[in-house]
């Protein structure tokens, strides 16, 4: 699909770099004003003198739009009026099964024209919107678009894109300002739709946003129902925008009153004073997944890489991963989930570092709920309330999960558990320090890859038992695992010393639970071998009798 927007992509370049240049200078003085609890109603960041306008402005059947509580306190010091409909100029370009290529555009002005555009009155409706500094005919929207699309189990979805480029420039503060218009000016546009497809309801409308686009989704929902009465079926947070909007009033951002379902991705949710992180960490929806803890996702640890390896096409989406690779991997996995099939799921968990000790992997007991992650999610997190496993609905779900580092990015999980045996020739030789790594191999052939199972060496010593959260390719039925063993010596550390006996470690059995599967098995090694450094040990089920 090539959507045939005005402006050129290049627009995208300047995304993060604009956020990194905020970061470091500009928002230099918004932080200051914030840590000093300075209120104004809009400030010249350029002279550093606030002035105080009138405090409401409005813009015909869009409403009017105060700058005052809430959306102008402590965690907001800074507020601006939204600019008139005319100079934000929202576009809404219209994707459809028979039209990828060359969209329609649904013109407000002409209500009855909608009627042409393709849109089926009986399938799924997407809207799909950018950030700050971004356009709409971004690549990773084109690719949603089409995902959508091809992959509609009904082949009857729409698509439409909320462009609103020219109004989503610096500075940020005007920019926060502007998408609370747009979010009013596309709830009309969605009762537009309603009115001349005669939707029975707004339940097949889903509104998927990136960034400050989700807090514009929001806005959208909220205008629905307080001016139209109709409440949109789903909202999808694609990380949501911190800054200005992290523990404000829910009126300010988005949360899981603006649509029937609201699911939000986190994926880079580090604090953004300090570490920089564009995306929340606050849970603000239904269901809240934060894969891989919300951030410092797998393969971003070396955006440079990226950055000097992108394909010919486009320098400039390189450049932009450079800077802002762990903000880019919601909208990526969220795709990389409609186009693959592979298992991808959750379980909600009290932190992240519970998920990684293990204490949150059976599915729906003791409030660790597993939800299926992208557009499954909704009829996952239904289906628990239907079955009365979910006892309270209106409690936010904190849900974590492991990705890869690439595509595809779903991962299973698994919950090993190693224990060495404390027989007499085990206690003899003593414990051992090193790493171990395993994979599992399934039917026909179907492999995990070599999963680590600690990031340092551990100490294995006779008599222990020791447990890990791993991740791993999707394995339906194991056959058997594979022990590799590195063994480390450190000349400081006499319990590493062996210098008479050749090293090993008398894994006596691995209990292997598979989150994803609901089940678990038990392998041995043949014989009662123990595991012998550099070479694959392989254990299987036969071999425990």
């Amino acid at each position: 699909m090539e959507m045939q927007l005005a402006t050129s992509n290049i627009t995208g370049f300047w995304l993060q770099t604009v956020l990194y240049m905020m970061h470091h200078e500009y928002n230099n003085s918004l932080i200051n004003v914030i840590h000093n609890k300075t209120l104004s109603a809009e400030s010249n960041m350029t002279s550093g003198e606030f002035s105080r306008p009138e405090h409401t402005r409005c813009y015909g059947v869009y409403g009017c739009f105060p700058i005052t509580y809430p959306w102008i306190d402590e965690k907001r010091p800074v507020a601006y009026h939204p600019w008139s409909p005319a100079q934000v100029d929202v576009r809404y370009p219209v994707f459809v099964k028979s039209n990828t290529n060359y969209p329609k555009f649904i013109d407000i002005n002409n209500p009855a024209s909608v009627r042409h555009l393709g849109i089926n009155p009986n399938g799924r409706i997407y809207f799909i919107t950018h950030g700050y500094v971004e356009s709409g005919d971004r690549p990773w929207i084109q690719q949603m678009v089409n995902a959508l699309i091809d992959n509609d189990p009904d082949r009857t979805a729409s698509c439409v894109v909320i462009d609103w480029r020219k109004a989503s420039n610096p500075p940020y503060t005007q920019t926060c300002a502007n998408i609370r218009l747009i979010g009013a000016i596309t709830a009309h546009v969605i009762y537009l739709l309603y009115e001349e497809l005669n939707l029975k309801n707004l339940d097949k409308v889903h509104l998927l946003g990136h960034s400050l686009g989700s807090h514009l989704c929001g806005y959208a929902g909220h205008h629905l129902q307080s001016v139209f009465g109709l409440k949109l079926g789903r909202i999808t947070g694609l990380d949501p925008a911190e800054p200005l909007f992290s523990d404000t009033d829910p009126l300010v951002r988005l949360d899981q009153s603006d649509a029937k379902f609201v699911d939000v991705i986190h994926s880079d949710a580090s604090e953004w004073v300090s570490k920089g992180g564009l995306g929340m960490y606050q849970p603000i929806g239904h269901v809240d997944f934060y894969p891989n803890g919300g951030y410092n996702q797998p393969g971003c640890s070396d955006p440079m890489k990226k950055f000097i390896s992108k394909h010919e096409d486009s320098f400039f989406w390189g450049f932009q991963e450079f800077f802002g690779c762990n903000h880019l991997r919601c909208h990526q996995f969220f795709t990389d989930s409609i186009l693959h099939k592979c298992p991808f799921v959750g379980i909600a968990c009290e932190s992240y570092a519970h998920f990684l000790r293990g204490e949150c992997f059976e599915c729906d007991r003791h409030g660790h709920y597993c939800i299926e992650f992208g557009l499954k999610a909704e009829e996952s997190y239904n289906r628990l309330i239907e079955n009365g496993v979910l006892k309270n609905p209106n409690a936010p779900l904190s849900v974590y999960m492991i990705t890869g580092a690439d595509p595809p990015y779903c991962r299973s999980h698994f919950r090993v558990t190693m224990s060495v045996s404390d027989d007499e020739e085990s206690l003899i030789h003593g414990g051992e320090m090193g790493k171990m790594s395993l994979e599992l191999f399934g039917e026909g052939g179907v492999r995990s890859g070599k999963m680590d199972f600690s990031k340092n060496p551990v100490y294995f010593e006779p008599g222990g038992n020791y447990s890990a959260i791993l991740a791993g390719m999707h394995v339906n039925k194991p056959l058997k695992v594979m022990l590799t063993w590195e063994y480390r010596t450190n000349p400081l550390n006499p319990l590493t010393w062996r210098l008479l006996v050749v090293p090993r470690v008398y894994v006596q059995r691995i209990v292997v639970q598979m989150m994803e599967n609901r089940a678990s098995f038990v392998v041995c090694p043949l014989n009662h071998a123990p595991v012998r450094a550099d070479q694959e040990n392989e254990f299987k089920g036969e071999y425990c009798a």
